[in-house]
C-alpha cells in the first residue's frame, strides 16, 4: 500500500517517511491482535465451560477495542505529521487500494470457481 501511495505522489518525502513509520507500527500491532483473536476463536471452538467462553469472548471484544484505539492513535500521529488535506487524500487513496485488492480477489475466486448457471 505504501508503494501505491508513493505512486500517487501525494506526500512529500518527509511526510511519506513519517506515514510509513506510523503505518508499519500500526500494522504490526494490529497483526498481533488479529493473531491473538484467531487463537482465542480456536479455543472457543472446543471450549465447553460457559465461564471460560464468556472470558474468551470478552478478550476478543477487548482486542477489537484495542484495535480501534490503535487506529485513533495512528490518526492522531498522522495529523501531527501530515497536512490535513493531503492526509485525506492518502486515506482515500488507501481505501481505493484496499477496495481494488478485494475486487481482484473476488474476480480471481470467481474465475477459479464459477457459479453454476441457472
Amino acid at each position: 500500500m505504501i508503494a501505491h501511495i508513493t505512486e500517487h505522489g501525494i506526500l512529500t518525502k518527509q511526510e511519506l517517511a513519517d506515514f510509513t513509520a506510523i503505518y508499519c507500527q500500526l500494522n504490526e500491532s494490529k497483526r498481533a491482535l488479529n493473531k491473538e483473536n484467531r487463537a482465542i476463536k480456536k479455543q472457543l471452538e472446543t471450549c465447553t465451560d460457559s465461564n471460560k467462553m464468556v472470558e474468551l469472548m470478552q478478550k476478543i471484544a477487548n482486542n477489537d477495542l484495542k484495535r480501534a484505539q490503535l487506529d485513533k492513535e495512528a490518526l492522531d500521529a498522522y495529523i501531527e505529521k501530515i497536512d490535513a488535506s493531503r492526509l485525506v487524500q492518502v486515506l482515500q487513496c488507501s481505501e481505493k487500494y484496499k477496495n481494488e485488492l478485494f475486487k481482484n480477489m473476488r474476480l480471481k475466486r470467481a474465475e477459479k470457481c464459477p457459479k453454476a448457471e441457472k
